[in-house]
């Protein structure tokens, strides 16, 4: 007795038992074999993994040219290049859900995330036509900015790790539940590999600075994609096209109806705390749009001597002042905001910015560590 190479299944004789066999011969166009060469010139096609890494290095060279630090960005800069970013992003940006995707903070966050893209996009274009790969890419991407917004929306947030945890959860479950024509020792040494990938990644981002609610959305909207496909991997053409169709549209109704809720949880929130006006108008000097600031800092003056025991208005009268090139004011209100909560740990990185400016490189460092800190033994704040 054998077993079926694809299934495990006993056979009198032969490689696959006779439902593998079929299912071979109905020539699945879902899997390309590394070991068949394609003849220059036939069956070409961009490659799409290519197309994205080309897309975030682009961005990032132009960031660089454009002035902004290539090893440690400000938020500032990176919200001008369309970083994710609550009071925005829940307010009239929505796209920046989307191309905080292609932003990233400086070298070896790029470096990393192209690296892991580069070996996860060569896998996911072979199991995935190449726009249901683009696709699958770039909801993913949405849903790791929507879970970021959700959990800390006043965070910046930028990189494509969402969208790459993405495609890992859709390739285990495409490999976990689809039945595809090839062994079985193959099958189990790539999803050990997609789900040490993803384990341990998931772990590493339990430490400070990095989004690990991103990666999570992105992970369980590939897992949920690659599941909707997984039993129809190796049907006929037509019908492998159309659970892909229905995959994708009940992706899209899931985004719309998620973001929507997170949006109205936001305003929601931040109306109750009284800081819809200061937040959007800050974020508008910001951007560099004209605001009126010497009565948005009358304003948050005021506001601190309502409520002097309060941080939230000394952080966002540091903020002005740094939109106001004020970097010394800044200080002053960023080591208030810390005083009066320990935890703030922007309050830290807004305050390692403003000693940036001033050149003052050992405060910055000692700032920098002071919000790692914060965020170790702060955890949500």
């Amino acid at each position: 007795m054998a077993n079926c190479i694809r299934c495990g299944r006993e056979i009198l004789h032969g490689q696959m038992c006779a439902d593998c066999q079929a299912a071979t011969n109905a020539r699945p166009a879902v899997m390309v074999s590394a070991r068949v060469p394609q003849e220059h010139g036939r069956d070409f096609h961009l490659s799409v993994t290519a197309i994205i890494v080309g897309l975030c290095v682009a961005v990032y060279v132009a960031m660089a040219l454009s002035g902004v630090s290539p090893l440690h960005p400000t938020t500032q800069q990176l919200i001008r290049w369309g970083a994710n970013f609550g009071p925005l992003s829940l307010d009239g940006q929505p796209w920046r859900m989307l191309t905080s995707n292609y932003v990233h903070i400086g070298l070896l966050h790029i470096f990393f995330n192209m690296w892991c893209l580069w070996n996860l996009g060569k896998l996911a274009e072979r199991v995935f036509p190449p726009w249901t790969y683009f696709f699958l890419y770039t909801v993913c991407g949405l849903a790791g900015s929507i879970a970021s917004l959700w959990w800390h929306p006043m965070v910046v947030g930028a990189g494509a790790s969402g969208a790459i945890f993405g495609l890992a959860g859709a390739l285990i479950a495409v490999f976990y539940l689809g039945k595809l024509p090839i062994p079985q020792a193959a099958v189990k040494g790539t999803l050990k590999s997609l789900i040490t990938f993803a384990g341990y990644n998931l772990l590493f981002g339990l430490t400070a600075g990095i989004d690990n609610f991103a990666h999570l959305g992105g992970l369980l909207a590939g897992l949920a994609f690659g599941a909707a496909v997984a039993k129809h991997a190796v049907a006929r053409p037509e019908e492998r096209r159309r659970w892909q169709l229905y995959a994708s549209a009940g992706m899209v109704l899931v985004l719309l109806t998620t973001g929507h809720l997170v949006r109205r949880a936001y305003w929601r929130e931040a109306s109750s705390r009284g800081q819809l006006a200061e937040a959007q108008d800050l974020m508008k000097g910001v951007q560099g749009k004209q605001t009126d600031y010497d009565r948005l800092v009358g304003q948050l003056k005021q506001a601190i001597r309502k409520n002097p025991e309060a941080a939230q208005p000394h952080y966002l009268l540091a903020r002005v002042y740094m939109a106001k090139n004020q970097p010394d004011d800044a200080i002053g209100e960023y080591q208030e905001t810390l005083r009066l909560d320990p935890c703030f740990a922007r309050a830290a990185l807004g305050l390692a910015d403003a000693y940036a400016v001033k050149g003052m490189q050992q405060e910055a460092q000692d700032a920098a560590s002071q919000a790692s800190g914060i965020a170790k033994s702060c955890r949500g704040s």
